[in-house]
């Protein structure tokens, strides 16, 4: 992820009165084990967020309405947040783009999932989470936001639903009645696939700086993935554009590529769902990877996260992003070296703190897990 300028989140929502009367009436005990009890959105432990609405967008992706608790401090359009969410008694955490502006007058949040083939967690909340249900939260991050003072021309490229975080600009520059000049390259399989796309061709409509541009990968007409052609003619002025994208691995690869070529990767924001890994080394080797806290042992191949090795050994390791952001799934090393998948490095000493989701063992590795 690219840095931007620095910047101050909104203050948090003062505490109810609520709150504070019940801190003194239940002293010496703790107030929030009884204010849980009257809404777990009170309570000052934790971020939790009441879902108010699961409303379909496509056939396999959703928007959560979202209510936030008191602990909630507000998001800038382009942040991403944590979501923990308990499935069949275990404590799932995953990374969604924030959809909606934080203009938003009614305090809520929204964010969209689309369903991933095999992933539990995105098909539990997309097919079988219901309004009422709640979930916990951690603070907005990430910095594929824009950068306050600037009017730059911007360039957007995304699929699928990398197009969330851009959806939340988008709304956001709505809202504020500040639409910059923009052009948007999306790209979806079928119209059908295209999430929010009537409300893209509004706020076309509404601003006319807003060009839009739908392209369908599945058709025959103006279809295709990302090529330097295609965007010659979609936006002629691309090299003098700050430019955000977003999406799968294979687009970002193309338009890391592209600019990198024309020398102007420092007009370029990425914003990834996935780490960017390293090439396959066909000389790293893993071993036997020792879990000290649970007593187990599994075989390592030395490309396979350490994560989703003690998954596969039916151990539930504490994580969240999955791709080394968050910093969620850290655990400490007793002893042996670890390689980090995205850079192919090899490193460790005792004691030190890895993340387990972008590591893997490069020899024999005791963690305490």
């Amino acid at each position: 992820m690219n840095a931007s300028q620095p910047h101050h989140q909104p203050r948090p929502r003062q505490e109810s009165g609520f709150v504070r009367l019940a801190a003194l009436l239940t002293t010496p005990l703790v107030p929030d084990d009884y204010i849980e009890l009257v809404n777990p959105l009170w309570t000052r432990k934790t971020l939790r967020a009441r879902v108010e609405a699961v409303i379909p967008e496509t056939a396999d992706s959703a928007s959560l309405v979202l209510k936030p608790g008191l602990r909630w401090q507000g998001h800038r359009a382009g942040q991403f947040l944590r979501v923990g969410v308990d499935i069949d008694g275990v404590r799932h955490w995953r990374c969604y783009s924030i959809s909606s502006a934080p203009e938003r007058a009614d305090g809520r949040i929204s964010i969209t999932v689309k369903a991933v083939e095999g992933g539990r967690v995105s098909n539990y909340l997309v097919r079988e989470l219901r309004a009422g249900a709640v979930l916990e939260l951690a603070a907005a991050e990430g910095e594929f936001v824009q950068p306050q003072g600037h009017d730059d021309k911007l360039l957007m490229i995304t699929a699928g639903s990398g197009l969330t975080p851009v959806m939340s600009q988008l709304r956001s520059a709505a809202a504020r009645g500040a639409m910059p000049e923009c052009t948007l390259v999306h790209y979806a399989p079928t119209a059908e696939d295209c999430l929010f796309r009537d409300e893209l061709l509004s706020l076309a409509a509404e601003h006319p700086q807003l060009q839009l541009h739908l392209v369908y990968t599945r058709s025959g007409q103006k279809g295709g993935h990302f090529q330097a052609a295609q965007l010659a003619t979609l936006c002629p002025d691309w090299r003098s554009r700050r430019v955000y994208a977003c999406g799968p691995a294979a687009l970002l690869t193309s338009v890391e590529a592209f600019w990198a070529e024309a020398g102007l990767s420092q007009q370029l924001v990425v914003e990834r769902f996935r780490p960017a890994l390293a090439a396959a080394n066909a000389g790293a080797t893993g071993g036997a990877l020792n879990f000290a806290a649970s007593a187990r042992q599994a075989d390592s191949d030395g490309q396979t996260s350490i994560l989703e090795t003690a998954e596969q050994a039916g151990l539930a390791p504490a994580h969240g992003c999955r791709m080394g952001i968050c910093h969620g799934c850290t655990a400490r090393l007793i002893c042996g070296q670890v390689r980090d998948l995205r850079s192919g490095q090899v490193f460790g000493e005792t004691d030190d703190l890895i993340q387990i989701c972008v590591c893997a063992p490069a020899g024999d590795v005791q963690i305490d897990l």
